[in-house]
């Protein structure tokens, strides 16, 4: 099955995503309607996120929460060393995703879709129609036109190849709903600052390292992640991509970029035995402050201070952050 198979039709979409057709919040809300009832994975999917459990916490004066997500065991366990990623059929391309999975496109190069593992309201995932690399070289673009066309009511996020994505080897991206993420909440002053004013922040001391900036110029705000990206390729001695997760919003005109820098891909607890060991493999809803902990022992005993721990464990440290 190609892609233009996949693609969803007008009539599917329903009256409102026909007559708002540059309207991609309307569009995907439809999309997700029109999946809910015609993909029962998808809607046994969306039925027990409405049901996970939710421990609140308090992290270095921050708050974060951890989700009881069964469902996410496929992500949170998945294997993505190259030899693992060779030998599986990949789960973003249009032939090998389930018969009833459609989407709408996104320009020429990229397909919106339904997480059918959500962790978050209106969990999307943005695939390239293409077999290409999961990197946001010549892609961060890309990422600033969908959260522009989403709307202030969304967050877009990547993942790095050894960051969290599931499917490094072909390139995507994820949308949610802003719902209660704490990191908005957090830095609310910085997303609803006039669009005409350019904001930079450097966190330290934070729940986790990271830098935010915000400016109403896509060529800016291009130029500014370059700039961090550099950096960052010259702290941690990187040939190719850093280690990194990022959350794009646009809201009052502007876009804001969260870039939090990685110091590995799992915490040493992801490999431990016993009461050690606590499986959780963050990416950038986890590191936003929702921790997804598919693991029913483990998340009735994760604690703030695993959280702390993970949180500095798998981002970048102080001494090489502040440098």
């Amino acid at each position: 099955m190609s892609w233009d198979d996949r693609l969803i039709s007008k009539e599917e979409l329903g009256t409102a995503a026909r007559e708002l057709r540059d309207n991609y919040s309307v569009q995907a809300e439809a999309l997700i309607r029109q999946q809910t009832e015609t993909w029962p994975m998808l809607r046994n999917a969306i039925a027990a996120l409405a049901q996970a459990e939710h421990k609140e916490f308090s992290v270095k004066g921050t708050a974060a929460m951890a989700q009881f997500n069964p469902a996410r065991i496929v992500s949170t366990s998945a294997q993505v060393d190259a030899a693992t990623i060779k030998q599986r059929p990949c789960f973003l391309c249009a032939e090998n995703l389930p018969p009833e999975e459609k989407g709408i496109a996104f320009g020429r190069r990229l397909v919106i879709l339904c997480n059918p593992f959500p962790v978050l309201h209106n969990h999307l995932v943005i695939t390239s129609r293409d077999h290409t690399p999961q990197t946001i070289e010549g892609n961060f673009a890309a990422m600033l036109d969908l959260a522009r066309a989403l709307g202030e009511e969304w967050f877009v996020l990547y993942n790095g190849p050894r960051c969290g994505a599931s499917a490094p080897d072909h390139l995507h991206f994820q949308a949610c709903a802003r719902g209660t993420v704490p990191l908005f909440d957090d830095f609310g002053e910085m997303l609803r600052r006039d669009s005409e004013d350019v904001s930079e922040t450097t966190r330290f001391g934070y729940r986790i390292n990271l830098y935010a900036f915000g400016s109403a110029a896509q060529r800016e705000t291009i130029d500014r992640f370059e700039q961090a990206v550099e950096y960052l390729k010259q702290v941690t001695y990187s040939d190719g991509e850093p280690m990194m997760n990022l959350i794009v919003t646009y809201q009052s005109g502007k876009w804001t970029v969260f870039l939090m820098p990685r110091g590995k891909h799992r915490p040493a607890s992801y490999y431990a035995e016993g009461d050690a060991k606590l499986t959780v493999s963050p990416a950038a809803i986890d590191l936003a402050g929702v921790m997804v902990v598919p693991q029913p022992e483990h998340f009735e005993r994760i604690t703030a201070e695993d959280l702390e721990r993970i949180y500095a464990e798998v981002t970048l440290d102080d001494m090489l952050f502040m440098r």
